[in-house]
């Protein structure tokens, strides 16, 4: 099932160990993975070690161009940047933020390399957003967005790492990837980085190996793995990579997160030491204040795992950034939502997060969880717990999923629908979105 490239007879054992840090290759292999796939790169590959698939989207047709990419760039609410390397110096690059003007994007350099980075195309751009449909074996929320990467010729953002998984597909013209694994080369190594430079570049990059990627062929790289990618054989286009990014919060950003809500357990509260007694050492922090702090602090620890699952979903569905618009549809009657929901499908908005959590390892949950946007709301009802699946899972939500065998509609269900509705967190697909 999983053809490998470039077999070779055995080497001398230096060039044996040497070819160790190759990068396998699956030849026979395409998106969404099936059960086998999905289980064997769990298994091998996921944050362990690079893989390259080639024609991993036969016959890719890319929902944008080049072009088009750059139009997204110059729109007002887009999240743009712009390297160019001014001069020989490694230490050249120049960052630049977008919105950009059409201006500034026909006057880039033909002499220099450079690269438009776009990021959140996935919920400024349908089409694109639909691609994470071929990544079904991974948690939506797992995944942080789709961005594009477009250089002509000799252009990139130089050989660096990051602390994130990364599926890099190649959508137009092509691209040389050079890959080495080395903890030398890790983000957190500041020494080993073009100091004073714009850009997080390696001062020295030496590869394990490299590969020239055509449209369809994608490459997985796991965190801290060192990658350079080189604009190839594009001329006189441009080569054109979308990167499917996954989020990697930081420890103490999860910390920061929790304890930031778990404080309102304690709000309000003060010290408190009626116990105080008289003392001989005025320096001293006595042993019954270090136990008083202790106990305080303990008040906020989760109690069981569902109190952290609570909080969890809340944090890995709410947006960064810019605040989120709520549309104010002037409150709609139930009576009104169905006769709507007759003739379209309500779908969850591209440039929100959805989850639900309907069990936890210790059994604490009494029922399930649903999270839109940062908010949680309990879920009593089978009807309402398929609500939140079809919502979370971006299906299509019908009428019927809201009824139960018992009655032609669930109360709970029907509230979730209205409240999700009425803040324009779902809407109805138009006919052309079909």
């Amino acid at each position: 099932m999983y053809g490998v490239e470039g077999r070779r007879a055995p080497a001398p054992a230096a060039a044996r160990l040497a070819a160790r840090a190759r990068v396998d290759v699956w030849t026979d292999v395409q998106l969404p993975f099936d059960d086998d796939a999905s289980a064997r790169f769990m298994n091998e590959y996921w944050q362990k070690k690079p893989l390259l698939i080639r024609g991993a989207i036969r016959d890719f047709k890319p929902p944008l161009d080049g072009n088009e990419i750059a139009g997204v760039a110059c729109e007002e609410d887009s999240s743009a940047r712009l390297f160019v390397r001014r001069g020989d110096d490694d230490a050249s690059w120049e960052k630049m933020l977008g919105p950009f003007s059409e201006e500034d994007l026909t006057s880039l350099p033909t002499d220099k390399p450079w690269s438009l980075i776009v990021n959140d195309l996935d919920s400024q751009v349908e089409p694109i957003g639909d691609l994470l449909e071929l990544f079904s074996c991974f948690p939506r929320w797992r995944i942080a967005d789709i961005q594009a990467s477009v250089s002509p010729d000799g252009g990139g953002v130089g050989p660096h790492t990051d602390h994130f998984d990364v599926f890099l597909l190649q959508a137009e013209g092509e691209k040389r990837w050079s890959v080495a694994s080395n903890e030398a080369y890790w983000p957190d190594n500041d020494k080993a980085f073009v100091p004073d430079c714009a850009i997080r570049v390696l001062k020295e990059f030496t590869e394990d190996d490299s590969f020239v990627l055509v449209p369809g062929d994608m490459l997985y790289l796991p965190p801290k793995v060192a990658h350079n990618g080189v604009a190839v054989n594009s001329t006189p286009g441009v080569s054109v990579t979308l990167s499917i990014g996954f989020l990697a919060p930081t420890i103490d950003e999860l910390v920061l997160s929790y304890t930031s809500q778990a404080t309102e357990k304690v709000k309000g509260s003060r010290w408190s030491d009626p116990w105080l007694k008289p003392v001989e050492d005025i320096g001293a922090i006595s042993a019954e204040s270090v136990s008083f702090a202790s106990e305080m602090l303990k008040r906020t620890y989760p109690k069981n795992d569902a109190e952290v699952a609570r909080w969890f979903g809340c944090h890995v569905t709410a947006r960064t950034g810019d605040e989120v618009e709520e549309e104010d549809s002037g409150g709609v009657s139930v009576e009104e939502l169905l006769g709507e929901w007759e003739h379209s499908a309500l779908v969850a908005r591209e440039d929100l997060r959805f989850a639900f959590i309907d069990q936890v390892g210790d059994g604490s949950l009494k029922n399930a969880l649903f999270f839109a946007n940062g908010e949680c709301w309990d879920i009593a009802s089978d009807a309402a717990l398929k609500t939140a699946r079809v919502i979370s899972n971006r299906g299509d939500l019908y009428e019927e999923d809201t009824q139960t065998d018992a009655c032609d509609f669930d109360e709970e269900a029907l509230a979730l629908v209205l409240k999700l509705f009425e803040r324009g967190y779902i809407y109805f697909r138009e006919e052309d979105e079909v």
